[in-house]
């Protein structure tokens, strides 16, 4: 049993000081105690003075081989650069990806996400064969490469299996696309199962609905509800894909994942960056969370997330790196509320009443929410859950002036994840600065 005592813990009360966090030998917190209770004795226990302990952040949204291009594609791509002419830089990158590669890519890029507070990452990994499309002797080999790099790291992954079909509605896929399709449903599904039934964490992805045909989308919908899987699916991030998809089918995207039977409580939306009211009004009926990954929708332009209308409608929100241009949750949800601010001209848009501050909703977005969007027991700090934490210094220059009152705000607006010092994943310390 481990027994640790930082300074204060963020719990479901608020910051509370004095407090003793025991860990049981499986990795999940077995109590929260007062510093004065005598049946510790002090040996056992590790002081982490100066530290707030905080729940580990959780990404919801990676594609860990992206993290690459940073910084390398801000030159002129075209006369107007897009998310369309973005992509064919992406796709040259999914290129020159071997199983070899890509383990060392994400074996580094899980230590910077670690380093940075994320404790968990749904991977949204759709490069699955060689270039071409022919299936590797192990169908699998790709995504065991992003296994491996995950436990290597100590970072908890829940593998998001991308199906992926055609390159567009109703269209074959491009030459670059091959080598995410799989050549048939049943093919798709007997990979995912092989990984499932060995205990990897996954859930599947039909990656969006101009990626995927309407039986497959079924299918997978089924398989998702069968096993109790999540379920994660891209839409409405980009307006050509909204008009092609009423092209294709008189709907918007949302309208056509319900009408796919996709949506439920198990269902991610990632981005809805330009869901209209009557898509969000399904979402609510359907209990949906959505995914906004701000710094990549910044990066590729895409715009900014209806965030008024969602919180209206009291969908949960959990955030992710995306691209991994950034790799800092206190960043992203930092953008969250900046772009919100921007885009209604006023201040504290995400916040749990008009009295609160956006701190509290801040972290349950970076943190409770994105873990039940992975189907993870962890993202809050409380007897039973998963021991997932960061270690932030309160003595550190950005953290200057905070109280009992405004920390997650002095947090969340005035630092970044260079305050964090320690992270620490079912138990286990993972990273340390």
């Amino acid at each position: 049993m481990k027994h640790l005592a930082p300074d204060y813990i963020y719990t479901s009360q608020g910051l509370e000081a004095n407090k003793i966090i025991s860990i049981s030998p499986d990795g999940r917190i077995s109590s929260i105690t007062d510093g004065g209770e005598q049946f510790i004795a002090p040996s056992d226990v590790s002081t982490l003075p100066g530290i707030v302990l905080l729940p580990g952040f959780v990404n919801a949204h990676s594609h860990v081989f992206q993290r690459a291009l940073r910084g390398h594609t801000h030159r002129p791509l075209s006369r107007q650069d897009t998310f369309w002419t973005w992509r064919r830089a992406m796709y040259a990158e999914a290129q020159r990806l071997t199983p070899d590669i890509l383990y060392k890519s994400a074996l580094q890029t899980y230590r910077e996400m670690l380093a940075a507070g994320y404790t968990s990452v749904g991977e949204f990994h759709y490069v699955h064969h060689q270039p071409g499309g022919q299936p590797y002797a192990n169908p699998n080999a790709m995504s065991e490469a992003i296994v491996q790099a995950g436990r290597e790291a100590g970072i908890r992954v829940v593998l998001l299996m991308t199906a992926y079909a055609q390159g567009g509605f109703k269209s074959p896929p491009e030459e670059e696309q091959r080598r995410f399709c799989d050549a048939s449903l049943d093919a798709y599904l007997a990979r995912v199962e092989a990984l499932r039934v060995t205990g990897v964490p996954i859930g599947v992805a039909p990656h969006s609905v101009r990626a995927v045909p309407q039986e497959w989308f079924r299918a997978i919908a089924n398989y998702s509800h069968l096993h109790q899987l999540p379920l994660h699916v891209h839409a409405d991030e980009q307006t050509a894909e909204i008009e092609q998809c009423q092209a294709a089918y008189g709907c918007r995207p949302l309208e056509l994942l319900e009408r796919f039977e996709a949506l439920g409580p198990r269902t991610t939306i990632v981005h809805a960056t330009h869901a209209s009211a009557t898509e969000i009004a399904i979402l609510a009926r359907y209990g949906c969370t959505v995914c906004v990954c701000p710094t990549t929708e910044g990066d590729l332009g895409d715009g900014i997330a209806p965030y008024a209308a969602l919180l209206s409608a009291h969908i949960p929100l959990a955030i992710g790196s995306d691209s991994s241009t950034r790799l800092d949750p206190i960043e992203e949800l930092r953008w969250a509320e900046y772009s919100a601010r921007m885009r209604y001209q006023r201040r504290r848009v995400l916040i749990a009443d008009e009295l609160a501050s956006p701190g509290p909703l801040l972290l349950a977005y970076g943190t409770r929410f994105g873990a039940a969007a992975l189907n993870l027991e962890t993202g809050i700090i409380a007897p039973g859950m998963l021991a997932d934490f960061v270690a932030v210094d309160i003595n550190h220059p950005s953290m200057v002036g905070w109280t009992m009152d405004d920390f997650l705000d002095v947090l969340f607006f005035g630092a970044s994840s260079e305050v964090i010092t320690q992270t620490w994943v079912q138990g286990k310390k993972v990273s340390e600065i």
